[in-house]
């Protein structure tokens, strides 16, 4: 399978899609029901792209201000992997992988998180503004064209209050379980988005689909050391002189785990995180006909999530205490600090642009990528090779994508 570029290079054409002129994929497939549904699978890349060498902010700018036959394309082909939605799932698990070491080591742990919290909103939307105004005054008179506070209100100010109770419920899961069963109960959130893109939605899964999402969840669990697939086949040590120090230590650890306290919030919380981004891929795909404008969103989001934590700092008496003192907000911030904070702001503009192009659902299998190259990045750095379960995992999250990709729900 090519993709095909015209004459021009593929960064060239990337910076063209700001006009939305799909890819063309020059395939050979086989006749059946086999190259039907592959070829439903590319959908999205029947046309050609037209480079129209614009500077390299136009393609982060144009992405967003797409006109009634580009919103059109996205939502007729929600099932096709275009060559936006490949590039930001791309960029939005590089991200994910990158923004761990590089907290590491410009942030200190001591850092106030809620003042971190509030400069990366306010970044995430002066970034946002940079990127909206650069898609041209024709784009961004489009993207206001019928903007009101009560429309903004419902498409960003609710999921932005979702993924505040999000948060609590995910701090609050964190505290009363241990990090094996947090992170397991952590990565349904991709299920809940699906299961509320189709009840919002109508975004159908096929049952291959399904059974690819089961497997990548099956695949985050093994990479994260949820589960061990190696262990089952392991002969266990134990049996004759009793537990191993390493079992009763987890056997504890569990053992702490609340199921009112914990389990139940964690689960809220992935359940919440997939109505928040069903929320917001309709709001980018489908609001007004045409879907707003992923940048416009994504300062929306920015500046009511701000204004909810602005209430939560002066509201309480842990958050007046955090702006005075010895805990306030800057304190312990370097000049260096604010780079993962606008690497965090970023990639808070990808997730936009991955609900835009890819959908909610399919952002899980980008942060499950960034997942897999952060061990393998960290193993390389620290000269460890991976395990048998890590290099399982990349194999099924592998597998799992593909089969995502190639078999989309049948045409009703």
């Amino acid at each position: 399978m090519l993709v095909s570029f015209g004459s021009h290079s593929p960064m060239a054409a990337f910076a063209g899609i700001a006009k939305h002129q799909p890819v063309r994929l020059l395939t050979n497939f086989p006749t059946g029901r086999t190259g039907a549904i592959a070829s439903r699978a590319v959908g999205g890349f029947t046309s050609h792209v037209t480079a129209l060498g614009m500077n390299p902010v136009a393609f982060m700018g144009g992405m967003g201000g797409m006109g009634d036959t580009a919103a059109s394309t996205i939502a007729a082909n929600a099932d096709a992997l275009t060559a936006p939605a490949m590039v930001t799932m791309i960029l939005l698990a590089l991200q994910y992988c990158a923004q761990p070491p590089i907290t590491r080591k410009f942030l200190d742990s001591r850092t106030n998180k809620k003042g971190v919290t509030m400069v990366e909103e306010i970044v995430k939307i002066a970034l946002s503004a940079f990127f909206f105004f650069s898609c041209g005054r024709d784009a961004v008179s489009t993207a206001l064209q019928g903007w009101t506070l009560s429309s903004s209100l419902l498409l960003a100010g609710f999921p932005a209050l979702l993924y505040a109770i999000q948060g609590v419920l995910t701090y609050i899961g964190y505290q009363n379980t241990d990090s094996v069963t947090f992170n397991g109960l952590n990565q349904t959130k991709t299920l809940s988005a699906a299961l509320w893109c189709f009840l919002l939605m109508g975004k159908r899964q096929s049952v291959i689909q399904m059974v690819a999402l089961a497997i990548l969840l099956f695949s985050a669990m093994l990479f994260q050391g949820s589960i061990s697939f190696s262990g089952l086949f392991r002969k266990k040590s134990n049996d004759i002189g009793g537990e191993s120090s390493g079992q009763t230590k987890v056997d504890e650890s569990r053992g702490k785990t609340s199921i009112s306290k914990g389990i139940l919030p964690c689960l809220a919380a992935a359940f919440i995180s997939g109505l928040a981004g069903a929320l917001s891929q309709k709001g980018v795909q489908i609001a007004g006909g045409q879907g707003r404008n992923p940048y416009l969103y994504t300062m929306e989001l920015g500046l009511y999530s701000s204004i909810s934590l602005l209430i939560s700092l002066f509201a309480t008496k842990d958050g007046r205490e955090s702006l005075s003192g010895e805990n306030g907000i800057f304190k312990h911030w370097t000049v260096f600090s604010i780079i993962p904070v606008a690497v965090r702001s970023f990639g808070g503009i990808l997730t936009a642009l991955v609900h835009k192009h890819a959908g909610a659902t399919r952002k899980g299998f980008a942060l499950i990528l960034g997942l897999v190259l952060t061990g393998v990045t960290q193993s390389w750095i620290e000269g460890e090779k991976l395990s048998g379960d890590e290099l399982m995992a990349m194999v099924l999250v592998i597998l799992s994508s593909y089969l995502h990709l190639m078999y989309p729900p049948m045409a009703v």
